[in-house]
């Protein structure tokens, strides 16, 4: 093993256990692997992405575990930034897009309506942050990763002051997702939020986001989806 793998690695098993990870192991091709709690936050998963500096830090299940990982390069293998080719974006075909935005954008309108005081450019942020979701992450082969999304109104704290703009998707079992492209996705949305192989959190789960029969089957084999549930950050 690269002495500067070998280095990195160790870097990334301090912060993951103060990040609570249970489980760190390294791969035999330089893959770092972290088994995160089963209810994790965005900071959890930023603390450990900035250990490294690589494109290829990933999150996603295997089996029921919730796993960060992430490939390493040794130090005098890395090429310089500029020279790298960039990644292309995977992203969901044009009719698919079209489906999408009509779905949230539908969504958006009836919680616009039942919840008349919700500000508008929490909606906007909140139906911004799905649609990039569904049409945008994607798996390193290009599959699907959103099984199904929610736009809610909650208090998720007690000293909330009003209900907020709640965020929610499902997203497939065992399907690794680029956290830059998920932290791209979400934008301000990122800030506060979780992910969970829980089948609920925060009172949101099978009733907002109703497993399909797919993932029914998955969970039968003991392989978990994620609940991720953030919100639009209050002025």
């Amino acid at each position: 093993m690269e002495p500067g793998v070998l280095k990195q690695h160790q870097a990334l098993v301090a912060v993951a256990l103060k990040q609570n990870c249970s489980e760190s192991s390294l791969e035999g091709s330089g893959v770092s692997m972290h088994t995160l709690p089963e209810t994790a936050s965005f900071s959890n998963v930023d603390a450990l992405s900035r250990v490294v500096d690589s494109d290829d830090a990933y999150v996603g299940t295997s089996a029921g575990d919730m796993v960060f990982s992430v490939h390493l390069t040794p130090a005098e293998a890395e090429v310089p930034t500029d020279a790298q080719p960039k990644k292309r974006r995977r992203t969901a075909p044009d009719e698919t897009v079209a489906h999408n935005e009509r779905e949230i954008a539908a969504a958006r309108a009836r919680l616009e309506k039942s919840v008349p005081e919700l500000e508008s450019d929490e909606l906007d942020a909140a139906q911004t942050a799905i649609t990039r979701l569904a049409n945008e992450l994607r798996g390193p082969s290009g599959e699907v990763v959103v099984q199904s999304t929610a736009m809610l109104a909650k208090k998720l704290a007690p000293d909330d002051a009003r209900q907020r703009v709640v965020i929610a998707a499902r997203l497939n079992a065992g399907i690794a997702m680029r956290v830059d492209v998920l932290r791209g996705c979400l934008g301000a949305c990122w800030a506060d939020g979780l992910l969970t192989t829980q089948p609920t959190l925060h009172g949101i789960g099978k009733l907002e986001l109703p497993l399909s029969e797919e993932a029914q089957a998955a969970s039968l084999f003991g392989n978990a989806t994620i609940l991720l549930v953030t919100s639009v950050a209050a002025k």
